[in-house]
Protein backbone atom coordinates (compact mmCIF):
# COMPACT_ATOMS: atom_id res chain seq x y z
CA UNK A 1 0.00 0.00 0.00
CA UNK A 2 1.33 3.43 -0.95
CA UNK A 3 1.87 5.79 1.95
CA UNK A 4 1.85 9.57 1.59
CA UNK A 5 3.79 12.11 3.62
CA UNK A 6 1.96 15.42 3.98
CA UNK A 7 3.77 18.52 5.16
CA UNK A 8 1.24 20.10 7.52
CA UNK A 9 1.67 23.41 9.34
CA UNK A 10 2.85 21.44 12.41
CA UNK A 11 5.10 18.91 10.65
CA UNK A 12 5.07 15.73 8.58
CA UNK A 13 2.01 13.45 8.73
CA UNK A 14 1.95 9.96 7.23
CA UNK A 15 -1.29 8.59 5.81
CA UNK A 16 -2.77 6.08 3.38
CA UNK A 17 -6.00 6.68 1.48
CA UNK A 18 -7.69 3.96 -0.52
CA UNK A 19 -11.07 2.94 -1.87
CA UNK A 20 -14.05 4.94 -2.98
CA UNK A 21 -17.34 5.86 -1.34
CA UNK A 22 -18.08 7.51 2.03
CA UNK A 23 -14.92 8.33 3.97
CA UNK A 24 -13.86 6.58 7.15
CA UNK A 25 -10.90 7.87 9.16
CA UNK A 26 -9.03 5.14 11.04
CA UNK A 27 -6.87 6.06 14.04
CA UNK A 28 -4.92 3.03 15.24
CA UNK A 29 -4.01 2.32 18.84
CA UNK A 30 -0.77 2.15 20.79
CA UNK A 31 2.22 0.36 19.22
CA UNK A 32 0.37 0.02 15.89
CA UNK A 33 2.29 0.87 12.73
CA UNK A 34 1.35 1.34 9.07
CA UNK A 35 1.66 -2.46 8.69
CA UNK A 36 -0.62 -3.38 11.59
CA UNK A 37 -3.98 -4.53 10.27
CA UNK A 38 -6.71 -5.31 12.81
CA UNK A 39 -9.14 -6.20 9.96
CA UNK A 40 -10.29 -2.63 9.19
CA UNK A 41 -8.71 -2.57 5.73
CA UNK A 42 -11.61 -4.78 4.59
CA UNK A 43 -13.92 -1.75 4.91
CA UNK A 44 -12.70 -0.81 1.42
CA UNK A 45 -14.50 -3.91 0.07
CA UNK A 46 -17.71 -2.75 1.76
CA UNK A 47 -17.85 0.38 -0.40
CA UNK A 48 -16.01 2.85 1.84
CA UNK A 49 -12.86 4.88 1.32
CA UNK A 50 -10.44 4.37 4.19
CA UNK A 51 -8.10 7.11 5.35
CA UNK A 52 -5.55 5.82 7.86
CA UNK A 53 -3.50 8.55 9.53
CA UNK A 54 -0.49 7.57 11.65
CA UNK A 55 -0.65 9.37 14.98
CA UNK A 56 2.21 11.54 16.34
CA UNK A 57 5.37 9.55 17.05
CA UNK A 58 4.27 6.57 14.95
CA UNK A 59 5.72 5.75 11.52
CA UNK A 60 6.85 9.02 9.90
CA UNK A 61 4.32 11.28 11.63
CA UNK A 62 6.29 13.80 13.64
CA UNK A 63 5.60 14.42 17.33
CA UNK A 64 5.25 18.15 16.54
CA UNK A 65 1.98 17.45 14.67
CA UNK A 66 0.19 17.05 17.99
CA UNK A 67 1.43 16.44 21.50
CA UNK A 68 -2.18 16.62 22.71
CA UNK A 69 -5.31 15.03 21.20
CA UNK A 70 -6.69 18.51 20.49
CA UNK A 71 -3.55 19.61 18.62
CA UNK A 72 -3.49 16.49 16.47
CA UNK A 73 -7.22 16.86 15.76
CA UNK A 74 -6.39 20.25 14.19
CA UNK A 75 -3.68 18.58 12.09
CA UNK A 76 -6.15 15.91 10.96
CA UNK A 77 -8.48 18.66 9.72
CA UNK A 78 -5.60 19.97 7.59
CA UNK A 79 -5.22 16.50 6.04
CA UNK A 80 -8.98 16.29 5.39
CA UNK A 81 -8.85 19.71 3.72
CA UNK A 82 -5.86 18.63 1.63
CA UNK A 83 -7.77 15.56 0.43
CA UNK A 84 -10.98 17.57 0.00
CA UNK A 85 -12.85 15.29 2.41
CA UNK A 86 -15.76 17.32 3.71
CA UNK A 87 -17.09 14.82 6.25
CA UNK A 88 -15.87 11.51 7.64
CA UNK A 89 -16.84 8.82 10.09
CA UNK A 90 -14.08 8.16 12.65
CA UNK A 91 -12.89 4.87 14.12
CA UNK A 92 -10.62 5.30 17.15
CA UNK A 93 -8.88 2.21 18.53
CA UNK A 94 -7.52 1.77 22.06
CA UNK A 95 -5.01 4.57 22.84
CA UNK A 96 -6.40 6.64 19.95
CA UNK A 97 -9.61 7.18 21.94
CA UNK A 98 -8.74 10.68 23.21
CA UNK A 99 -7.87 11.84 19.67
CA UNK A 100 -11.15 10.49 18.30
CA UNK A 101 -13.06 12.30 21.04
CA UNK A 102 -11.16 15.55 20.41
CA UNK A 103 -11.92 15.40 16.70
CA UNK A 104 -15.65 14.75 17.19
CA UNK A 105 -15.96 17.33 19.98
CA UNK A 106 -14.04 20.15 18.28
CA UNK A 107 -15.14 19.60 14.66
CA UNK A 108 -18.74 18.31 14.68
CA UNK A 109 -19.35 19.62 11.17
CA UNK A 110 -16.58 17.37 9.83
CA UNK A 111 -17.35 14.17 11.75
CA UNK A 112 -20.50 12.19 10.98
CA UNK A 113 -20.07 9.39 13.55
CA UNK A 114 -17.53 8.16 16.07
CA UNK A 115 -16.76 4.50 16.75
CA UNK A 116 -14.68 3.81 19.86
CA UNK A 117 -13.24 0.27 19.64
CA UNK A 118 -11.79 -0.85 23.00
CA UNK A 119 -10.78 2.82 23.19
CA UNK A 120 -9.58 4.81 26.17
CA UNK A 121 -11.81 7.47 27.68
CA UNK A 122 -9.76 7.78 30.86
CA UNK A 123 -6.04 7.42 31.69
CA UNK A 124 -4.53 3.93 31.81
CA UNK A 125 -4.29 2.27 35.22
CA UNK A 126 -1.27 3.63 37.12
CA UNK A 127 0.59 0.30 37.16
CA UNK A 128 0.16 -0.13 33.42
CA UNK A 129 1.32 3.43 32.73
CA UNK A 130 4.48 2.89 34.81
CA UNK A 131 5.20 -0.38 32.98
CA UNK A 132 4.54 1.38 29.67
CA UNK A 133 7.07 4.13 30.41
CA UNK A 134 9.64 1.52 31.42
CA UNK A 135 9.29 -0.81 28.42
CA UNK A 136 8.22 1.55 25.65
CA UNK A 137 10.20 4.69 26.41
CA UNK A 138 13.85 5.08 25.33
CA UNK A 139 14.34 1.27 25.40
CA UNK A 140 11.45 0.51 23.03
CA UNK A 141 13.67 -0.47 20.06
CA UNK A 142 15.56 -2.98 22.18
CA UNK A 143 12.31 -4.34 23.61
CA UNK A 144 10.58 -4.83 20.25
CA UNK A 145 13.75 -6.15 18.59
CA UNK A 146 14.13 -8.83 21.27
CA UNK A 147 10.42 -9.66 21.26
CA UNK A 148 10.27 -10.10 17.48
CA UNK A 149 13.32 -12.40 17.53
CA UNK A 150 11.72 -14.47 20.31
CA UNK A 151 8.41 -14.47 18.42
CA UNK A 152 10.02 -16.29 15.48
CA UNK A 153 11.41 -19.08 17.64
CA UNK A 154 8.97 -19.29 20.55
CA UNK A 155 5.67 -17.85 19.27
CA UNK A 156 3.43 -19.45 21.92
CA UNK A 157 5.61 -18.28 24.79
CA UNK A 158 5.68 -14.68 23.52
CA UNK A 159 1.93 -14.64 22.80
CA UNK A 160 1.18 -15.88 26.31
CA UNK A 161 3.45 -13.24 27.87
CA UNK A 162 1.95 -10.40 25.84
CA UNK A 163 -1.70 -11.43 26.10
CA UNK A 164 -1.36 -11.63 29.89
CA UNK A 165 -1.66 -7.81 29.76
CA UNK A 166 -4.70 -7.95 27.46
CA UNK A 167 -7.01 -10.43 29.17
CA UNK A 168 -8.44 -10.89 32.67
CA UNK A 169 -8.44 -14.64 32.00
CA UNK A 170 -5.53 -17.06 32.32
CA UNK A 171 -3.23 -16.16 29.40
CA UNK A 172 -2.08 -19.74 28.81
CA UNK A 173 -5.65 -21.01 28.53
CA UNK A 174 -6.56 -18.04 26.35
CA UNK A 175 -3.76 -18.72 23.85
CA UNK A 176 -4.33 -22.49 23.87
CA UNK A 177 -7.91 -22.14 22.68
CA UNK A 178 -7.17 -19.65 19.89
CA UNK A 179 -8.08 -20.74 16.38
CA UNK A 180 -5.24 -20.87 13.81
CA UNK A 181 -6.56 -17.63 12.23
CA UNK A 182 -6.70 -15.84 15.59
CA UNK A 183 -3.21 -17.07 16.44
CA UNK A 184 -1.99 -15.63 13.12
CA UNK A 185 -3.77 -12.34 13.91
CA UNK A 186 -1.86 -11.95 17.21
CA UNK A 187 1.42 -13.08 15.64
CA UNK A 188 1.09 -10.50 12.83
CA UNK A 189 0.01 -7.78 15.26
CA UNK A 190 3.11 -8.32 17.41
CA UNK A 191 5.41 -8.69 14.40
CA UNK A 192 4.30 -5.29 13.04
CA UNK A 193 4.27 -3.43 16.37
CA UNK A 194 6.64 -0.58 17.22
CA UNK A 195 6.16 2.13 19.82
CA UNK A 196 8.44 4.81 18.39
CA UNK A 197 7.92 8.01 20.34
CA UNK A 198 4.16 7.54 20.04
CA UNK A 199 3.31 5.38 23.02
CA UNK A 200 5.19 7.57 25.50
CA UNK A 201 3.12 10.44 24.14
CA UNK A 202 -0.09 8.40 24.44
CA UNK A 203 0.58 7.97 28.16
CA UNK A 204 0.35 11.75 28.65
CA UNK A 205 -2.99 12.19 26.88
CA UNK A 206 -6.07 13.43 28.69
CA UNK A 207 -9.48 12.71 27.17
CA UNK A 208 -11.39 15.88 26.24
CA UNK A 209 -14.85 16.55 27.68
CA UNK A 210 -17.02 13.65 26.46
CA UNK A 211 -20.21 15.70 26.86
CA UNK A 212 -19.06 17.90 23.96
CA UNK A 213 -19.38 14.97 21.54
CA UNK A 214 -22.77 15.57 19.94
CA UNK A 215 -22.39 13.16 16.97
CA UNK A 216 -23.67 9.56 17.26
CA UNK A 217 -21.17 7.36 19.12
CA UNK A 218 -20.78 3.59 19.15
CA UNK A 219 -18.52 2.13 21.82
CA UNK A 220 -17.47 -1.52 21.52
CA UNK A 221 -15.88 -2.97 24.63
CA UNK A 222 -15.25 -6.28 26.41
CA UNK A 223 -15.73 -6.97 30.11
CA UNK A 224 -12.59 -9.18 29.99
CA UNK A 225 -10.32 -6.45 28.62
CA UNK A 226 -7.47 -5.95 31.09
CA UNK A 227 -5.84 -3.07 29.18
CA UNK A 228 -8.84 -0.82 28.53
CA UNK A 229 -11.14 -1.73 31.35
CA UNK A 230 -14.92 -1.69 31.01
CA UNK A 231 -15.11 1.46 33.13
CA UNK A 232 -14.03 3.28 29.93
CA UNK A 233 -17.29 2.13 28.30
CA UNK A 234 -19.34 3.20 31.30
CA UNK A 235 -17.72 6.63 31.33
CA UNK A 236 -18.41 7.06 27.61
CA UNK A 237 -22.04 5.99 27.99
CA UNK A 238 -22.74 8.25 30.94
CA UNK A 239 -21.17 11.37 29.38
CA UNK A 240 -21.58 11.31 25.60
CA UNK A 241 -25.19 12.41 24.87
CA UNK A 242 -25.82 10.21 21.82
CA UNK A 243 -23.98 6.99 22.68
CA UNK A 244 -24.64 3.28 22.30
CA UNK A 245 -22.41 0.70 24.00
CA UNK A 246 -22.10 -2.69 22.33
CA UNK A 247 -20.72 -5.19 24.81
CA UNK A 248 -18.50 -7.60 22.90
CA UNK A 249 -18.38 -11.19 24.13
CA UNK A 250 -14.60 -11.24 23.75
CA UNK A 251 -12.05 -12.81 26.07
CA UNK A 252 -9.54 -9.94 25.77
CA UNK A 253 -8.72 -6.44 24.55
CA UNK A 254 -8.60 -7.92 21.04
CA UNK A 255 -12.29 -7.61 20.19
CA UNK A 256 -11.51 -8.25 16.49
CA UNK A 257 -10.83 -11.97 17.00
CA UNK A 258 -12.60 -14.88 18.67
CA UNK A 259 -15.97 -16.57 18.23
CA UNK A 260 -17.90 -13.30 18.29
CA UNK A 261 -15.64 -11.22 16.04
CA UNK A 262 -18.26 -11.35 13.28
CA UNK A 263 -20.68 -9.51 15.60
CA UNK A 264 -18.17 -6.65 15.91
CA UNK A 265 -17.88 -6.46 12.13
CA UNK A 266 -21.67 -6.56 11.63
CA UNK A 267 -22.35 -3.98 14.36
CA UNK A 268 -19.75 -1.60 12.89
CA UNK A 269 -21.25 -1.86 9.40
CA UNK A 270 -24.79 -1.43 10.73
CA UNK A 271 -23.80 1.72 12.64
CA UNK A 272 -21.92 3.18 9.66
CA UNK A 273 -24.76 2.58 7.21
CA UNK A 274 -27.57 4.17 9.26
Amino acid sequence: MTTTLYDSSRGIVEFTYQGSGPAILLLKGGHSTRDTNLSHSSLVYEGYSLLTISRPGYDYTEVSTGRTPEDFAATIIEVLDHLQIEKTAVIAISAAGPTGVALAAEYPSRVTKLIMEAALTRPLEKEMAILGKLLFGPAEKVFWGSLKTMLKFFPDLVMKQMTAELTTEDAEEYVNRLSPNDRRFIYDMLATSQSGKGFSLDLTHETPDLSKVQVPVLGMYSQKDKTVQYTNAQLLKSNAPNCEIFEVDSDSHLIWIGKHASHVWEKRLEFLSH
